[in-house]
């Protein structure tokens, strides 16, 4: 008799994520059902209930996936002492406008989607901007302490976490609102990073 071929849980669940994903991706929340991600992964409803509460549960967890993958890239450089603070600068923002272009595609906001789908997808952004905010700190506070930019607005440690939510939170809002108020595959992110170099002009 062979042996039933039983995935390891992470495994399982694992799977399950990234199957969930290439579908919502493809078709959409609203047109994705959890008997569909089941049927990509020949599996029965309990065991999709054993990792997941619903449907809505699962593309959470598929979205916050790809924003743990992209920000873990990020931090390696943010907290990698070893590159000079310049070259870091440069580094993250190529990253940034690689993951902006791809997340422009892969979570689009179209105005066909449901206002739910949206909906989903903008508090994920939004929940992975806030990971940022105490390592973006560190960063800025690095950059003024080791002469690295000017510091014209008292930035201290006292306050830059306050500085890091609004400059991270609204370059976002520069980037992505075609994308998100008029559905447009339209993003800006030249325009936030010269709002950003305002902030924080380095020192020549």
């Amino acid at each position: 008799m062979s042996k039933r071929n039983v995935k390891d849980p992470e495994e399982r669940k694992r799977e399950l994520i990234d199957t969930a994903s290439k579908l919502f991706e493809q078709y959409g929340y609203e047109r994705v059902s959890v008997r569909d991600i089941l049927a990509e992964v020949n599996g029965a409803p309990g065991m999709f209930y054993y990792y997941f509460k619903s449907k809505e549960d699962i593309f959470l967890a598929c979205m916050e996936t790809y924003f743990d993958e992209k920000l873990k890239n990020k931090l390696d450089i943010f907290q990698n002492l070893e590159i000079d603070y310049e070259e870091r600068i440069k580094m993250l923002r190529d990253l940034v406008v690689k993951d902006i272009d791809q997340f422009s595609r892969k979570y689009n906001f179209s105005s066909n989607n449901s206002i739910t789908d949206n909906s989903y997808r903008l508090w994920e952004l939004a929940h992975y901007i806030g990971k940022f905010i105490d390592v973006y700190s560190e960063f800025i506070i690095e950059g003024v302490e080791g002469g690295k930019i000017e510091n014209n607005m008292e930035i201290d440690r006292e306050n830059v976490k306050s500085f890091a939510a609004f400059i991270l939170y609204g370059a976002a809002g520069t980037i992505y609102t075609n994308l998100i108020n008029k559905g447009e595959n339209k993003t800006n992110s030249s325009g936030a990073f010269e709002v950003i170099s305002k902030f924080f002009p380095r020192i020549r």
